[in-house]
């Protein structure tokens, strides 16, 4: 009975911010501790959710009040949860309690907000798997009682490379199935740089992440330890897998007149390859041909749901 009342009493203390809903209709009921007179040096809100959107996770950040219904400017860089139905590996499960560090000052891109000056709270928002979709944005006040808030160091710069091409935090990016996928990370400060996948459809291993899927999601999740000069910094970058591209190990073929060439049996995939003569110039038997001419063959391989797609590739047969 004790638990019952005092979570009346939070869910009615949240009750009280009739301004703090966006134009959408979320969703999700999140009941917290107090949200006002908190300590600017840190603080803890600790609460949980009475319930939790079925179509994606969410993001918790300690953000600068928006203007409107657009989404916050300024949040932190450091200050932020994520929560999702089942929890996991980078992420707190909505069925457990949920903690939220926040500060009086915080640090966003550069800028730094005083939220014992301005207005700052707790925005809720689609976690990176719905990242567009505003209908969960809701922003809850919080403020900060008289006193110096703690020193804040701007959190670490980090950058994170795919074949070369500069990742963007939150924001996903498409990855095939047993695609190369070289990674490089590197932090503004020096310091190592942790990267992890957050989801056993990739696995990150020795600068290499591999989607194991040609379906569904995958997550890379980096950190770096505080320095003497930096913040700690962490965060995500999601993906979309998309099927595999299945290959043949031969774009051409050059061979003699009358002669017998083998040739490939099974693509990159390990799927069988089916070959097929264009012309009568040469003749194909399974994976065996012999050339009399010029001529080209079609080498299909069916495709595998959620895997990859089908091989449909010509290969160019030239006589030396």
């Amino acid at each position: 009975m004790k638990t019952r009342s005092v979570i009346a009493t939070l869910v009615i203390a949240i009750a009280s911010f009739g301004f703090i809903s966006q134009a959408q209709a979320e969703t999700f009921a999140f009941a917290s501790g107090p949200l006002t007179n908190l300590d600017p040096a840190g603080a803890t809100i600790n609460g949980g959710f009475t319930k939790f959107p079925t179509k994606a996770g969410l993001y918790i950040q300690e953000c600068v009040a928006p203007v409107g219904t657009d989404r916050p400017v300024t949040c932190s860089d450091t200050l932020q949860v994520w929560v999702t139905a089942a929890g996991g590996q980078g992420a707190v499960s909505s069925t457990g309690g949920i903690a939220v560090k926040v500060a009086g000052s915080i640090t966003g891109k550069g800028v730094v907000a005083d939220c014992t000056k301005v207005q700052c709270g707790l925005f809720f928002r689609y976690d990176h798997t719905a990242p567009t979709d505003t209908s969960e944005d809701k922003f809850f006040p919080i403020t900060f009682k008289a006193g110096a808030a703690a020193p804040v160091l701007a959190a670490d710069e980090v950058t994170v490379t795919l074949n070369g091409v500069a990742l963007v935090r939150n924001v996903p990016s498409n990855l095939a199935y047993r695609a190369d996928a070289k990674i490089v990370a590197t932090a503004k400060s020096g310091a190592a740089v942790t990267l992890t996948s957050l989801t056993p459809e990739c696995t990150y291993v020795d600068g290499t992440f591999t989607a194991l899927k040609g379906a569904g999601q995958c997550a890379l999740a980096y950190s770096t330890t505080a320095t003497a000069t930096t913040a700690a910094a962490s965060g995500n970058f999601p993906f979309l897998l998309v099927p595999g591209t299945q290959k043949v190990a031969l774009k051409s073929l050059v061979i003699a007149k009358g002669k017998t060439k083998a040739l490939p049996m099974t693509t990159n995939f390990g799927s069988e390859i089916t070959y097929k003569s264009n012309s009568k110039n040469c003749r194909v038997e399974l994976n065996i041909v012999q050339v009399k001419g010029f001529c080209s063959l079609t080498a299909t391989a069916p495709a595998k749901a959620d895997m990859w797609e089908a091989l449909d590739s010509t290969i160019k047969v030239t006589l030396k």
